[in-house]
């Protein structure tokens, strides 16, 4: 994450010193997309997550080799769809609409429709993520995903040297074709750690009849209400942002976000390590305490390094942007109450992540999305920058951190028994 967050700041550097504030702009606001896409599997990535983790032998459990098709035919037919709704909004001009004001830059909608292709082909090879989680090896995607990154500057670099006029406005296709390169590496050593696994999925994927996957979205149509929660909560702030505020409101958003974001990310990796671990302790009887203490460890790192990136502000920022774009106090606290908010929440959910505490969460993710959509509005016509932060904070505390307490100390039989 520590090379996510160099490079991430170097890349924001660069694209801000070479050709300004407002195709950095085009360049945050398309990156971000995967964020609003991350339901790509349509919530049935956690069955394999599951199985995975709880067979004895992933390689070659027919279980698991049927759920697995499965969940590759929904990232097949995902990525289909979403490249037709891509090519409709190039045609009809619905991508410079999406954009507001960095939707009128030349080129703006050609560089979202290519970008958003790249995306489209690299939703099949995300499948991997999902194996390796089931594996307890996320230390692995960690290492593989933090290649992203630092990919990602080198090819900025090269597109900045070659011709920053003409390309500029395309300069988000770079950030996707190095996250589809990663994930052509990771899928290709996911395959060989399970062999043969990955292959028998994949010639399996195109014989509907002659190899019938598995029942996955009993679990996939809650865990898709979760998954629709991050994207309308979260990933949709700086598209707010872009609708109700200005180009340097965009800006500075997103400059802090590629501070905070990272620390998000750092929270994400180690708290989506807790799923497998809590199940396979779960299945063995051998829960013996809640996830309070780790949410409390979570949230202190995370104080820490909020205040630290405040009391750094004004030359961290300074640098990353090269004096383009302040980045507030206020900004900084509200982006760090965010993300400690996040650190609070990881661990208690990942502690419900069996079928009943996946069906509870429902309810309260999709509540803290829609309060929180709803929120962020109000607050960017109100104080600007800091308004879609902390409209989150106040969502997920009421709508999800309070209610998994309460559901975790009701449910304390079933979620602390023991094997029989």
């Amino acid at each position: 994450m520590s090379t996510s967050l160099v490079f991430g700041v170097l890349t924001a550097r660069l694209i801000l010193g070479t050709v300004g504030v407002e195709h950095y702009t085009l360049y945050a606001l398309l990156v971000a997309f995967p964020a609003l896409l991350s339901f790509t599997d349509l919530g049935a990535g956690a069955v394999v997550v599951n199985s995975v983790a709880a067979s004895d032998d992933p390689r070659t459990d027919p279980l698991v080799l049927a759920q697995v098709t499965s969940v590759g035919r929904i990232l097949v037919g995902f990525a289909a769809v979403a490249q037709l709704v891509n090519t409709l909004l190039l045609l009809t001009g619905g991508w410079t609409r999406i954009l507001g004001d960095a939707g009128r830059l030349d080129g703006a909608d050609l560089g979202a429709f290519l970008s958003l292709s790249v995306f489209a082909c690299g939703v099949p090879v995300g499948l991997w993520v999902r194996i390796m989680l089931g594996l307890r090896k996320n230390h692995v995607v960690i290492l593989l995903q933090g290649l992203i990154s630092p990919l990602n500057f080198g090819l900025v670099w090269l597109v900045l040297n070659i011709d920053d006029a003409h390309f500029a406005a395309q300069l988000a296709m770079t950030s996707f074709i190095a996250s589809f390169t990663v994930g052509v590496i990771g899928l290709a050593v996911t395959s060989r750690m399970t062999s043969p696994l990955v292959p028998r999925t994949i010639r399996r994927l195109p014989r509907l009849r002659q190899a019938p996957g598995t029942r996955v979205m009993d679990v996939g149509w809650p865990m898709l209400a979760q998954l629709l929660s991050a994207p309308i909560a979260l990933g949709s702030q700086r598209y707010v942002l872009a609708q109700f505020g200005t180009a340097h409101d965009v800006a500075e958003y997103s400059v802090a976000a590629q501070v905070f974001f990272a620390l998000n990310g750092l929270v994400g990796a180690a708290g989506v390590a807790l799923w497998p671990k809590f199940a396979r302790d779960r299945e063995r009887g051998t829960i013996h305490r809640g996830p309070g203490l780790l949410s409390a460890v979570f949230a202190s790192g995370i104080v820490v390094a909020t205040g630290l990136v405040w009391l750094v502000r004004e030359p961290l920022f300074g640098f990353i942007t090269n004096d383009e774009v302040t980045v507030s106090g206020t900004t900084v606290l509200a982006f760090g109450a965010m993300v400690t908010c996040t650190a609070i929440l990881y661990p208690l959910g990942m502690f419900i992540m069996d079928k009943p505490g996946i069906r509870f969460q429902v309810v309260p993710a999709l509540t803290m999305a829609a309060s929180s959509l709803a929120l962020s509005i109000v607050l960017t016509v109100l104080l600007g920058v800091e308004g879609p932060p902390l409209s989150s904070v106040l969502a997920v505390i009421v709508c999800q951190i309070i209610p998994f307490a309460i559901y975790i100390r009701r449910h304390r039989d079933r979620l602390y028994s023991t094997a029989a």
